[in-house]
């Protein structure tokens, strides 16, 4: 049941250490023997006998074995409880939380096991369900605690009496002793607040001391509620430097009225000032860079409110491991009203490495690999490179960020990046089998294209408050889009966005759209998160931006598109574990006669919208007629017939709901995280996005895009469960993820012109790996 180390450990822990060539100590002797009798009882053997034996070996020493006899295992078969009420037992076992009656989770959690210190805190917990709902008398009797022999079967795969825990097997039984537990209650009357007064307080007056208190004469009176009240006061009185205040509770009973009468006494104490700030720890970052994180400045009085906001915004940095308000030692003078703060810090490693990588039958093959240091030379600067390549697309990203530009708290920074992207028709539709091609959709008549870009961004921003931050970017975007085939410049001369301008903008043979984006994004944010930036504990975080690309900036692309990422984090299961949620909602418009880029309109799909899907997956796919030159075999001539086709035409509106349930396994080293995520992308406007056609009697008119069904209505989702594990040196999560798609399209189109049958079969399940988060 335990280990040799175990014991070790939990010996040096209780100070009653024993090693070789210590002196003999019959007293620690006699210690280790309760301890280790102590650990067995904890683990279910209540019987277990502990004896120390020695033996003399010449000259001077002594060997010391300790016999361990543990004895039977005994399980909880059952916990009876008497003289409930007022809730139900189902409710009172619910609240014991180290205690459990024998079932199939128990055997994993243990918690079938006797030992009497667990069962003294569960009644505890019982005693205070009962005071939080008025019950403040309410008393619990000595459990009685009873060992009888129970006939259970065999069963596969557990040890369990038959249904529903196990499947019997005929004729295999055993006989064990299992314990009985019989908790009695004496409930007796509910009370309620009666008067509150507070005597003592000098600092705050009584009105507001009973406002932060909350206690409402005439509610039901709740102990855990007073209990949280006074940490309330107490977080008001050390916002102004009072860190020893105090304040004792005097309860009154009122019989006849069934009252609590409350008479608060306090003690201010002194009103203590900041003497000295320092850290340990930081071997690498540098003291300013977080004594300028720091609210609580030295001579000034102690805020323990500004203290507590100076620890979360030293985690949103991400340089060091979450830091606790235990790593703080604040410590007062005895002599005058002063207090020393040492902070005690563990550096992060700094360097950041991210790898993705995938291959998909559709989307080829691909390869990524990031590098970010976040906090260069211990000044807090960012520098980042991004590599990735693959049969599909490439991006080169290098980055530098300077927090704080001439020790101000300006954060300033730039960013350059090549990237190349190939769209090929076949690989999109009908996969990499050339049998699965329609006929008459040969090289000159599928879709090819290649976009290529490059650009540098130049970015700031500024403080606003504590939490909010104002940022501007300007950045310069040169795109070329060259088509491989006349197909494909024939599609993007047809279709149209609005005021009649098409896709293309003629520059050349072979480059039919050529880009040049200037853009100017001004920027808010609100970041109250909790936790380091690897792993939130809590909080929120906004995110608004405003990109206004063209107009009077030049260029030849004029468009809008205002985003919003709004994050959410709330602790579960008393912390442990971590809702996440993210909304990422955006919409694109092109104004001033000119298109939205191809390339700048939404396609979701990948780890980091909706996984589970290939990347740029999710969009609204339009069909397309275009007449395709044929040789008619009666006349040998060259002739135009109609043509079928579907593209992905990308939305200008986007919605993103991701849900996370993140549950640590092993620390923050191994974390189950099942997930759901909900989204999609529509073309809403969709009198901007028409095509070109010349109709019977030879004049060019504009039809509104048809979509095929579900593509551009509804909502595309994917479920599933993400393995991640925290990697030492890459300091940043590698993530399997398993991933459903339940409302995947699996199914065959009929084109509108020739009934040509197009087929898209989206996967039902699928595999990924990378490194990093979705949000």
């Amino acid at each position: 049941s335990i280990t040799n180390s175990e014991v070790l450990d939990k010996l040096r822990e209780k100070k009653a250490s024993i090693s070789q060539e210590s002196p003999y100590d019959p007293t620690k002797i006699r210690k280790a023997e309760t301890i280790i009798k102590m650990m067995l009882a904890e683990k279910g053997h209540q019987d277990a006998t502990v004896e120390a034996t020695t033996e003399d070996i010449p000259p001077n020493s002594i060997a010391v074995t300790f016999k361990v006899d543990e004895g039977p295992k005994i399980r909880i078969q059952k916990i009876s409880i008497e003289g409930n009420k007022v809730f139900p037992a189902s409710q009172i076992k619910k609240s014991m939380k180290l205690i459990k009656e024998a079932g199939p989770l128990t055997v994993f959690t243990s918690k079938d096991t006797y030992f009497d210190l667990k069962l003294a805190d569960d009644i505890t917990r019982i005693r205070m369900l009962y005071a939080e709902h008025g019950y403040v008398r309410a008393n619990v009797l000595d459990p009685v605690v009873e060992t009888k022999p129970q006939q259970l079967h065999r069963t596969l795969p557990f040890i369990r009496p038959p249904f529903p825990w196990g499947i019997p097997i005929p004729f295999k039984k055993k006989t064990l002793d299992r314990y009985y537990i019989t908790i009695k209650i004496e409930e007796n009357d509910q009370y309620r607040v009666g008067d509150v007064k507070v005597t003592g307080a000098k600092q705050f007056n009584e009105t507001v001391v009973k406002s932060v208190l909350g206690l409402v004469p005439g509610e039901v009176f709740n102990e855990e509620r007073l209990r949280k009240s006074f940490e309330n006061l107490k977080k008001l009185y050390g916002a102004r430097g009072y860190i020893n205040f105090t304040a004792v509770p005097v309860q009154d009973f009122d019989e006849a009225k069934k009252l609590v009468n409350l008479n608060i006494s306090v003690d201010e104490d002194r009103q203590f000032y900041v003497n000295r700030i320092a850290f340990s720890g930081n071997t690498t970052t540098r003291d300013k860079v977080i004594r300028r994180e720091v609210m609580v400045e030295e001579g000034q009085v102690f805020n323990s409110a500004l203290w507590d906001m100076s620890l979360q915004r030293l985690n949103q940095l991400g340089y060091f491991e979450e830091i606790k308000t235990e790593d703080a030692e604040v410590k007062p003078n005895p002599t005058q009203p002063q207090v020393d703060i040492n902070l005690k810090v563990k550096e992060r490693g700094r360097n950041s490495i991210g790898f993705n990588g995938g291959v998909s039958g559709i989307g080829g093959s691909f390869m990524g690999i990031s590098y970010e240091t976040n906090n260069f030379l211990g000044f807090g600067e960012t520098l980042g490179v991004t590599l990735q390549g693959g049969t599909r697309q490439s991006q080169y990203v290098l980055s530098f960020t300077e927090p704080y530009l001439f020790d101000r708290p300006l954060t300033a920074g730039f960013s350059v990046f090549k990237s190349s992207f190939r769209y090929d028709q076949a690989r999109e539709f009908f996969g990499l089998d050339p049998s699965k091609l329609p006929q008459g959709l040969g090289f000159e008549n599928r879709l090819n294209f290649t976009q290529q870009g490059s650009g540098f961004n130049v970015f700031s921003s500024y403080p606003f408050k504590i939490w909010n931050r104002f940022g501007l970017n300007f950045g310069i975007n040169h795109s070329v889009t060259s088509a491989i085939n006349p197909a494909t410049e024939e599609y993007f001369k047809s279709v149209t966005t609005q005021n009649n301008q098409s896709f293309i903008s003629n520059t050349g043979a072979g480059s039919f759209s050529d880009f040049h984006a200037h853009t100017l994004i001004p920027s808010f944010t609100r970041n109250r998160t909790q936790g380091t930036p690897i792993f939130p504990t809590g909080g929120s975080s906004t995110s608004l931006t405003f990109e206004y690309t063209g107009g009077f900036l030049g260029g030849t692309v004029n468009y809008v598109r205002p985003t919003l990422d709004y994050r959410y984090f709330h602790p579960m299961n008393k912390g442990r574990n971590i809702l996440a949620v993210r909304f990422l909602g955006s919409f694109v418009q092109g104004f001033g006669g000119t298109a939205v880029p191809y390339y700048q309109r939404y396609f979701l799909g990948g780890d980091f919208d909706i996984r589970g899907f290939d990347f740029r997956a999710i969009s609204p796919i339009a069909f397309v007629v275009r007449n395709v030159n044929v040789i008619d075999s009666e006349t040998g001539n060259s002739v135009a017939r109609p043509f079928d086709d579907i593209v992905y035409v990308g939305g200008d509106t986007q919605g993103v709901m991701n849900i996370e349930y993140r549950i640590p396994v092993i620390g923050r080293i191994f974390t189950i995280a099942p997930y759901f995520d909900i989204g999609n992308a529509w073309v809403l406007r969709k009198d901007q996005l028409t095509r070109q056609i010349i109709n019977s009697e030879g004049e060019i008119t504009k039809e509104k895009v048809t979509f095929l069904p579900g593509t551009n209505s509804g909502f595309r989702a994917s479920t599933g469960i993400e393995f991640q594990v925290m990697m030492p040196v890459i300091n940043a999560p590698f993530r399997l993820i398993f991933a459903m798609n339940p409302n995947r399209i699996d199914r065959n189109f009929s084109g509108q012109a020739t009934g040509l049958q197009f087929g898209i079969h989206e996967k039902r399940r699928d595999f990924k790996f990378t490194v990093g988060r979705t949000f």
